[in-house]
């Protein structure tokens, strides 16, 4: 079972069997009493038998309960019980069968199954279920106890009126059931004998003292008569048009059946279609509503004593003379002769109808008596064929009523094909074939790809098979100097990518760009994995050139659109007709499953009947899309039948519960709270979103359903602010939502919706060759603009070469914004493009600017503010004094292999001819090194924090760190300077060994010197993975500083024999965009370019993240180490 959804399947959660959907435990109606469970779609389905034997018997149920009102004959039962996966396949067969016939195309997906059910479901009960329910129900009135009516008898005696049996004899008394009472008091010359005859004086049973007289008074006076009487006349009044259409269905199904098997001449099949106003068999539900008659032929109906017979007609030809009897149920041969009389007429029909079995029946009710004089004639039918049927059928129904020999199932004898083709409609559709022509971009992409191949190169391969892709070599030259360097540095991408791919992505060959890649190139090769393993004997011959020429020179999106259009408006009858299926068949399973109560059933099946009178509304959620656009309202497929003081409908297209009935707004609003939180409902509702919606609405619902907490707001300090940001955030938490009137059928919005989505996502996901050239330049402009940025705050040039950068950059980005789609993203990007030019870039250099154009046009200078020339001058002595002096060459770091990118601080009379190196450590670290060499001990100056999830690191093999803090304290800064010489004294040594305290802590201390304290952590060799940030400004422990005090530690303090202590300095680089490093990534940098260091100085807070935000961390001081001179000379004592 596939687990996808489609937009135009209505798929459902339920296993698509139809053994499980015919099984009468699978769905049932709620509500329904035992007698009528599962009317539709079970093994006895809508009140009769579906299958009928040769020659016309229906062998089904006689009552349209289901039971036969004999009682099961003990002849008839089988011998064990048959076997349940037997009896599912043979279900199976029947229902593929009856799935076959020429007449189920014209139930399935109709409104007419729906009218069907209502029919089956207002359709009376049998009358002898009806009475014995009634019985029960007075019987618990007068006695307050369950009893069976078959079960209580009542004795009559009689001496004036005997009855007489069989075989003559003559009998005075007789004992009968209530119910038989019951049922004969339908027949009135019947009931009157009994009231005549005299009662035994009896209790009718043990448990109750109720007299046989108190209870046929109670039955005589009881008005069950008029009432299953009213049941019949309001059946007929409300269903007669859909009995007529079912009776049709039948009888042009078994006409088929019957042409198919050549039971009927071809003549005959003509006439008779002819005479139904039809001149080939329908394909559509509306011929089975139309009452149109030919002009080939005349119909005439048998009619005794002036009643018109059910069940029998007769088509003759107006040229020919030739005659075809017909009769319901009837599979067999067609009656055919020749003949104009009408006394041959009325023979043939009288025969048609004595062979038939209805002869009994008939002369009972229309000649009662025997000696009564028989008028047979066959009047022509100047109407609709069925209209009279119909008619006579009613008749015939409220005669039989009343007699003592009724027949339940004559009601629906006539329409039982056509309940059984309505009982065979499979709810839950599998598959329609119309998904396989909807069109999607990777599907069309494949095509085009494949013409291509089979086009230009001869090749017939699939294109998801053959990629493209980038293969670097293994021998680079870089360009440029050291003294002047490649300005721009680009590597290829790699990544191997489909040929469908490629044209949806408007795919251009990559270059290297900065160095030359000898032994590197793009080539086309063949992966019949599907995975894009690149290997040399798949290398095919195509050049990538040419296929970029080819992808770049085709319009995707022209031909997608194209497709899109004319797949949604060419078959729009076949897609609306799709969803309206979709829409019937959900109607009913909602029905079964009890979410759509019968109230709510008849409004749909109306609203279907007359769509110009129904009131749907659809709703819409409110989304942000981007800040240019504001709110916007998103349908999202749920639609809403509403009426004043009526009950609300909701429909879900899509859902496996599509039908919910609601009371009143409270429970609406607590069911959408409810099902927001299920993410299967809002996996379903995605279905009829666009694809760049997807994100925010799924975030929109999850605020609703109150599953997910709101984000920050964007600025912490002016909340109120987030209401003008993310306004739709609010309207989700105070649910709100947009309910608008929907002007024509809702299968057309459902249909237009999902056109406007598949445009909306083929624009969002295609590749034009604007927007590449528009991505390459924005690009282009801005590296420009980063070059440009620090020469452009002490040259006017410079700055006006970088604002007219940022104007491009503007340019480019209102340009993105208006590519096809709604592209929320470069929306965005161009308002903050804009925003930074106006307020960033132009404003606080614009007296600067002008000034500078008035001495280039020789005009009067312009006197600027001291406070834009204080600012201006600020700002450039901090910028020249960071970046005059840096020129990065690549070198290798002393012992190591490694190649590391590097600065170096000139050596000058400030830093005594001792040149100190800035080297790059990935795109994280700073190493501050002497030019003599590595040192021994790393001082690490950062911050430092932990969260809760934070995990450990393992300590470097042969190194030991050193902490100057406890775990979970703040750390007071010791100074930089101050830690390099020593005259501060650490806290805590971890070696891979063990936690050792440099010094013990006093009594009064409030710590336990524990592994935990010392190390983050209890586990030996490990310490707290804590959080490094950057610790430097340019105020305080400035980059100059640092190269300052790694110099000093590298030269001896004293000219004396005191050895010096070199030492190296390690600090975090800001990056934006990148998260902050760990002391995991500090220790896997190092080693990966082969760098150790005997000791490393953890110089930065190891407290808790959320304990410094809530302000109460508590503070740490690392003491002071007294000096070793000072020390040496305390004891000395001075001579005299």
């Amino acid at each position: 079972m596939t687990t996808s959804r489609s937009p135009l399947r209505q798929d459902t959660l339920f296993y698509p069997a139809s053994t499980l959907l015919e099984l009468p435990t699978v769905l049932m109606f709620a509500g329904h009493t035992d007698a009528r469970q599962d009317t539709l779609n079970a093994s006895v389905p809508f009140s009769v038998s579906p299958f009928h034997f040769p020659g016309g018997v229906n062998l089904g149920p006689t009552s349209a309960t289901g039971l036969d009102p004999e009682g099961p004959s003990s002849e008839n039962l089988p011998p064990e019980e048959p076997d349940p996966a037997e009896q599912n396949q043979n279900l199976e067969r029947r229902l593929k069968t009856l799935r076959k016939s020429p007449g189920f195309k014209l139930v399935a997906d109709s409104l007419l199954l729906l009218r069907t059910c209502q029919l089956d479901m207002d359709c009376p009960p049998g009358r002898e279920h009806y009475v014995r329910e009634q019985l029960k129900a007075l019987l618990m009135q007068l006695t307050g106890k369950p009893l069976d009516p078959d079960q209580l008898h009542i004795t009559f005696t009689t001496e004036e009126h005997p009855s007489v049996d069989a075989a003559g004899r003559e009998r005075y008394s007789d004992r009968l059931s209530l119910t038989e009472i019951a049922l004969s008091s339908f027949d009135a010359p019947r009931f009157m004998g009994l009231y005549r005859s005299k009662i035994e004086e009896q209790a009718l049973s043990d448990q109750t003292t109720l007299t046989a007289t108190a209870v046929f008074r109670q039955i005589a006076n009881a008005p069950w008569t008029q009432q299953y009487g009213t049941a019949l006349e309001t059946f007929w009044a409300q269903h007669a048009t859909t009995y007529r259409a079912l009776y049709r269905l039948g009888f042009l199904d078994a006409l088929a059946h019957q042409s198919l098997r050549g039971r009927i001449s071809k003549a005959g099949y003509d006439l008779t279609l002819d005479a139904l106003g039809l001149r080939t068999f329908p394909t559509h539900a509306a011929a089975l509503e139309q009452t149109g008659r030919g002009t080939k032929t005349q119909v005439r109906m048998l009619s005794i004593n002036g009643e018109t017979v059910p069940g029998i007609f007769q088509v003759s030809s107006k040229n020919t003379s030739h005659c075809f009897i017909h009769l319901s149920g009837n599979r067999g041969e067609v009656i055919e002769y020749i003949s104009d009389k009408p006394e041959d007429m009325c023979t043939r029909l009288v025969a048609a109808m004595n062979a038939s079995g209805l002869h009994g029946r008939v002369l009972h009710e229309f000649a009662p008596d025997e000696n009564d004089r028989i008028v047979l004639d066959t009047p022509l039918i100047d109407t609709d064929v069925f209209i009279e049927l119909t008619r006579a059928q009613e008749s015939f129904t409220h005669r039989l009523s009343g007699a003592e020999q009724h027949d339940d199932s004559d009601l629906l004898r006539p329409i039982a094909r056509g309940l059984a083709l309505a009982s065979a409609v499979d709810l839950w559709q599998t598959h329609l074939a119309i998904l396989d022509d909807v069109p999607v971009a990777p599907a069309i992409a494949n095509r085009v790809m494949t013409n291509y191949l089979k086009d230009h190169h001869r090749l017939t391969l699939d294109p998801d098979h053959v990629f493209i892709a980038y293969r670097h070599g293994d021998n680079i030259t870089q360009l440029g100097d050291a003294r002047r360097p490649s300005t721009y540095v680009h590597s290829p991408d790699e990544t191997p990518v489909s040929l469908s791919q490629a044209l949806i992505r408007n795919y251009r060959v990559d270059r290297p760009v900065g160095y030359i890649d000898h032994d590197g190139g793009t080539d086309v090769f063949l992966d019949t994995t599907g995975k894009g393993v690149l290997a040399d004997d798949q290398i095919l011959d195509i050049a990538p050139q040419a296929l970029e020429d080819y992808i770049k020179a085709f319009d995707f999106l022209t031909l997608m659109t194209r497709r899109i259009n004319d797949f949604w408006e060419r078959r729009k009858q076949s897609i609306e007709q799709a969803f309206t299926s979709a829409f019937i068949t959900q109607a009913l399973i909602s029905l079964k499953l009890g979410s759509l109560g019968r109230e709510g059933f008849d409004r749909v099946v109306h609203a279907l009947s007359y769509p110009e009178a129904a009131v749907w509304h659809v709703l819409s959620f409110y989304i942000q899309g981007s800040l240019v656009d504001g709110l916007e309202h998103q349908p999202t497929g749920l639609l809403v039948l509403e009426e004043p003081g009526r009950l609300k409908i909701l429909y879900q297209a899509g859902h496996p519960k599509a039908f919910v009935e609601f009371r009143n707004d409270q429970e609406f609003n607590a069911y959408l709270n409810r099902v927001t939180a299920d993410q299967d409902w809002r996996d379903t509702v995605m279905q009829y979103v666009p694809g760049h919606y997807h994100e925010r609405l799924n975030y929109l619902f999850k605020l609703w359903g109150s599953v997910a907490a709101p984000s920050p707001p964007a600025s912490i300090l002016r909340p109120w602010t987030d209401a003008l940001y993310n306004p739709d955030t609010r309207k989700a938490m105070h649910h709100s939502l947009c309910e608008e009137k929907l002007p024509g059928s809702p299968f057309a919005f459902l249909r237009q919706l999902l056109k406007q989505n598949a445009q909306a996502d083929a624009q969002q996901q295609i590749v034009t060759p604007a927007q590449v050239s528009l991505d390459h330049w924005t690009t282009r402009l801005r590296h420009l603009q980063r070059l440009l940025g620090p020469m452009s705050l002490v040259l006017t040039p410079a700055f006006m070469a970088s604002l007219a950068t940022e104007i491009g950059i503007a340019s480019l980005n209102i340009a993105s914004a208006n590519l096809p789609g709604k592209r929320h993203e470069e929306k965005h990007q161009a308002l903050l493009s804009l925003l930074s030019l106006g307020l960033l870039q132009a404003g606080p250099r614009t007296p600067g600017l002008a000034r500078a154009l008035g001495k280039a046009m020789r005009s009067a200078r312009t006197r600027a503010g001291s406070a834009s020339v204080a600012q201006s001058n600020v700002t450039e002595t901090l910028l020249s004094r960071s970046m005059a002096a840096r020129q990065t060459r690549l070198e290798t770091f002393f012992y190591t292999d490694a190649r590391l990118k590097r600065w170096t601080v000139l050596d000058t009379g400030e830093f005594a001819q001792v040149a100190i190196h800035a080297w790059k450590l990935g795109r994280r670290f700073l190493l501050w090194t002497s030019d003599r060499g590595q040192a021994r001990t790393l001082v690490v100056s950062t911050h430092g924090y932990y969260l809760p999830w934070t995990s450990t690191v393992k300590i470097p093999n042969g190194s030991e760190i050193r902490t100057y803090a406890p775990h979970g304290y703040e750390l007071v800064d010791p100074a930089l300077h101050r830690v390099v010489s020593k005259s501060v004294s650490p806290f805590s040594v971890a070696t891979t060994v063990d936690n050792t305290p440099v010094r013990p802590l006093p009594s009064w201390a409030p710590l336990v010197l524990t592994d935990k304290v010392m190390a983050g952590t209890a586990l030996t060799g490990r310490l707290k993975n804590y959080t490094l940030s950057k610790f430097q400004s340019p105020t305080y422990e400035s980059y100059e500083d640092i190269a300052r005090i790694v110099r000093n530690s590298h030269l001896s303090p004293l000219r004396s024999q005191l050895p010096r202590t070199p030492m190296d300095v390690l600090t975090v680089r800001n990056r934006f965009g990148m998260l902050s490093p760990t002391l995991d990534d500090l220790f896997s940098t190092l080693a990966g370019n082969g760098i150790h260091y005997d000791r490393i100085l953890l110089v930065h807070c190891r407290c808790a993240a959320i304990d410094v935000l809530l302000r109460r961390s508590q503070i740490y001081v690392a003491p002071t180490v007294k000096p070793m001179i000072v020390k040496m000379s305390d004891p000395i004592k001075q001579p005299p």
